[in-house]
């Protein structure tokens, strides 16, 4: 038995026709094939593209991964190779401060799945980064706020250890279908 993969990952990403923009598409679209293999290959289900419950968030979580009453929260990123550390709150790649790593949102996402499935064991959220080019990527000193980050090609171990390979809970479904953005 499998589980599901609901929604389409990258889905919403807004075609800004910025190299951001395709950036973060493909990023998405990355982690989701990794993500859908982890969902055909135990029980576990895997959503891609949701809104956040909330009201006057125009934030999107880019997936998440589901078994049992167990939620892990798993933000797509793709960025330049390099070290990446954080001392102090403040994040580098090499000497370079890199600002968009040191954004809070992970934890307000946790927080607003907990509030709208108030059953569900919901982990401390995962971000899944990648290089956008060939180089060597290092997040091994990168403290993002409210989130674990972790390179792509651990993420199908990091999954495997905090999400049981259970079928999701009905009550699990009936409050995360709604909120997908693609279907």
């Amino acid at each position: 038995m499998s589980g599901s993969v609901f929604g389409i990952a990258g889905g919403s990403v807004e075609e800004l026709g910025t190299d951001a923009a395709r950036a973060g598409r493909v990023g998405e679209e990355s982690t989701g094939r990794v993500l859908d293999m982890i969902a055909v290959e135990s029980r576990r289900d895997v959503w891609h593209d949701l809104d956040v419950p909330a009201r006057g968030i125009a934030a999107n979580i880019d997936h998440i991964v589901t078994g049992g009453t167990v939620v892990l929260i798993v933000d797509s990123k793709r960025w330049r190779p390099g070290f990446y550390w954080t001392l102090e709150n403040t994040s580098y790649r090499w000497l370079s401060k890199v600002e968009h790593a040191d954004r809070r949102t992970m934890a307000m996402i946790q927080q607003r799945i907990s509030a709208h499935i108030p059953r569900a064991l919901v982990r401390r959220p995962l971000v899944s980064i990648e290089a956008s080019r060939p180089g060597t990527l290092n997040v091994t000193f990168l403290h993002v706020p409210g989130a674990d980050a972790i390179r792509t090609s651990a993420l199908p171990r990091r999954v495997r250890a905090l999400v049981p390979d259970e079928p999701t809970d009905p009550d699990l479904v009936a409050a995360l279908y709604p909120l997908l953005r693609t279907r």
